[in-house]
Parts: structure tokens; C-alpha cells; sequence
């Protein structure tokens, strides 16, 4: 089974939409988004998923957020989040302050072996490590806006192949 991931997409609508066209082309159901959507509008652009999310640091309007991510059948909840799916086991997490920070918060959930995946965005930059049995995976940022590359990952869970795409 095939997932994919993103992270900080910050209302840039066009990114968001090349991303969905990507992760549709690659028969991409289910998504994991990791926080600063920024506003409700950014989640239409996911309606043909299954999306599971956290809310970001910059999601001001978070109770917006998650009533339309309810209607839509998305779910969105404040990290850390945990999600079984195809018999794995995720956290799903934003991230707060600094890199290092951020990194040090996924490590330490790492490294209590409860889980096959920790999923982390904020900090704008890509990351795949493996801490023991769990895999810790940051797609970068989809937005584009600080580091001039807009990335996504594409997660194999079964094997946990990771391959991330440039756009």
C-alpha cells in the first residue's frame, strides 16, 4: 500500500494541487498531511483522499479546519496523532521552535519503539531516518517558500520504501 505525505503546503494552492495531481496519478489513496494547511480552503484540494492530519503551528482558524475536515470524512486532530492503518502503526507530528528541536521531539517518539512510522513537518526540510523498528519520515516542505523546492514523499508501507519527489 502506497501513502502519501506532505507537510507545510501554507495556503499555496498551486503547490497543493500539483502535489493531488501526483499522488492521484501514482494511485495514491490515503495522505498524510503534517501540519500549517494555514486556511480551510487548502483542504478541497484533497477531497478525493482518505487524509489524515495534524494541525501546524500557523493553522490559525483550527476549529474551521476541522469542521470541514469532518465533513469531508478527513481526520484532523492535534498532535501527537496516532493512526493505525494497514496494520502499522503512525504518529503524526508538526513540530514547534527550532529544527532541532522539532527533530529531538520525533526522535524521542522514536525511540520508544511503539510505532512503525513518526511523521514530522515544520521544519521545511526533508529527513528519513531509522531509529531501531521506526522509521522516521519529514517530506519537506510543499509550500515551496523557504527552501525554494516544493517536495512530497511517497511511503510503501509494507516494505517501508520511501521515495520523495520534487515538484
Amino acid at each position: 500500500m502506497l501513502v502519501g505525505i506532505i507537510s507545510d503546503t501554507h495556503d499555496n494552492l498551486d503547490a497543493a494541487k500539483k502535489a493531488a495531481e501526483i499522488f492521484n496519478d501514482r494511485g495514491i489513496k490515503t495522505i498524510f498531511h503534517l501540519g500549517d494547511f494555514i486556511a480551510p480552503f487548502t483542504l478541497k484540494v484533497f477531497k478525493n483522499f482518505e487524509l489524515y492530519g495534524v494541525f501546524g503551528n500557523n493553522d490559525g482558524e483550527k476549529f474551521l479546519i476541522k469542521r470541514i475536515a469532518e465533513d469531508m470524512n478527513f481526520k484532523i486532530d492535534f498532535a501527537p496523532f496516532e493512526v493505525e492503518l494497514a496494520g502499522k502503526s503512525f504518529l503524526l507530528l508538526h513540530g514547534l521552535g527550532s529544527v532541532e528541536r522539532t527533530i529531538k521531539l520525533g526522535d524521542s517518539f522514536a525511540a520508544s519503539q511503539n510505532y512503525d512510522f513518526v511523521l514530522y513537518g515544520h521544519t521545511h526540510k526533508r529527513d528519513l531516518r531509522k531509529k531501531g523498528k521506526t522509521i522516521i519520515i519529514n517530506p519537506g516542505e510543499a509550500c515551496g517558500y523557504l527552501t525554494g523546492k516544493r517536495s512530497i514523499a511517497i511511503l510503501d508501507v509494507e516494505n517501508g520504501d520511501v521515495e520523495f519527489i520534487e515538484f
